[in-house]
């Protein structure tokens, strides 16, 4: 290697690579650790009000209606499980439909929904009924849906009362790319 006015040493070519190496391990570990939670805080912020959404939220080829949102200090499902909230938090519930509004089969993932708040801080169900079967530990585990069906599903989070963003599920097919995005929309504090 030559340099004109430049002193070269192998120990300097060592040290440049391994502060490299070590820069962008550490970027790249800090940017894994928080993709998600930066694109939950983004969606968060560029959420509409659940009401305002009458079609629907469309993310890749699944459209997610929410019916109806509401807040509670119990929540006792069909099946008999009743939940309470943890110590200062509060239970919210959200009934949605998740459709299939093209022409094939499409995967769903996350199977069901989340919600997020400010932070970017991510929520799962708590208790989920219709639709499909959930399981807490596979949260995106996809589900396919068939062409034109649609599930209606009720999910209850146990969160600290405040304002929520929904993080819908994506649809695709095997031939979509892996889903890069988030949509959803915003549910109110309770009040």
């Amino acid at each position: 290697m030559l340099c004109g006015s430049c002193a070269v040493t192998p120990i300097g070519i060592l040290a440049s690579v391994a502060t490299s190496a070590g820069t962008n391990y550490a970027m790249n570990t800090w940017f894994s650790e928080d993709k998600l939670k930066r694109d939950a805080r983004a969606a968060w912020e560029r959420a509409p009000p659940c009401t305002s959404m009458s079609h629907g939220v469309q993310n890749g080829r699944a459209v997610t209606q929410v019916r109806d949102t509401a807040w509670f200090s119990f929540y006792e499902s069909a099946d008999g499980r009743r939940l309470v909230p943890s110590p200062g938090q509060g239970l919210v519930m959200v009934d949605y439909e998740i459709t299939n509004r093209s022409n094939e089969d499409i995967i769903v993932t996350p199977r069901r929904l989340t919600v997020t708040n400010a932070q970017g801080q991510l929520f799962t169900e708590k208790v989920g009924v219709g639709g499909i079967q959930t399981d807490e530990a596979t949260p995106d585990e996809g589900a396919i849906l068939p062409a034109g069906q649609s599930w209606t599903m009720v999910s209850v989070f146990d969160v600290p009362p405040g304002d929520y963003a929904l993080m819908v599920p994506n649809g695709r097919t095997e031939a979509d790319p892996e889903p890069t995005w988030v949509d959803g929309c915003r549910i109110p504090p309770p009040g």
